[in-house]
């Protein structure tokens, strides 16, 4: 006997929650091993090359290369991987360029799509959207590893505060105390 459609979407969504974890970490792993494998291949290039100067511009451009690859693995997966980036970033860390690229995490990461961030907002606070702001602004005051600020007027008092959305949770505070910070 068939399962009705609304236990298959929920066995479906079970599954796929336990497996998340993985399939980031499996993303992780085979673009990794590209960025390292590109290296060994310049590496073996390189090798080849005589002339110190063309030597100089082969990795240089590899390095242009690996740095917007881990930028879009690290921007792409999130959360950890962003922090990761951002500690990669440091100039006595990485290459001058995986240092350009990188450091544009630091307080320019990708921003949660506003989707998300209603859904974070009205689970946290049990209310419609609506019901809680009078204006929320899409565009985010920043946004980091983990959380993006964006300003908004209360409905019920009027108040302007900077709503800060984490991956899971929301909270408000007024915009006056968080310049104060």
């Amino acid at each position: 006997m068939p399962l009705p459609l609304a236990q298959v979407q929920e066995l479906r969504d079970r599954l796929s929650d336990r497996f998340r974890p993985w399939s980031r970490s499996a993303q992780f792993w085979v673009r990794a091993v590209d960025i390292y494998g590109s290296y060994k291949v310049c590496q073996l290039r390189t090798g080849f090359v005589k002339d110190e100067e063309e030597r100089e511009a082969m990795w240089e451009q590899q390095h242009e290369i690996g740095a917007q690859k881990m930028y879009s693995l690290c921007s792409e997966l999130g959360g950890l991987f962003l922090k990761a980036a951002q500690i990669l970033g440091k100039p006595d860390l990485a290459p001058t360029a995986w240092v350009k690229r990188l450091v544009t995490l630091c307080d320019k990461a990708p921003s949660t799509p506003i989707e998300v961030v209603r859904d974070v907002v009205e689970k946290q606070f049990c209310k419609s959207f609506d019901e809680i702001f009078d204006f929320f602004e899409v565009e985010p005051v920043g946004s980091a590893s983990i959380a993006q600020v964006h300003r908004a007027r209360l409905k019920s008092s009027k108040t302007d505060v900077a709503v800060k959305v984490r991956l899971r949770t929301a909270c408000m505070c007024s915009i006056s105390s968080c310049f104060l910070i």
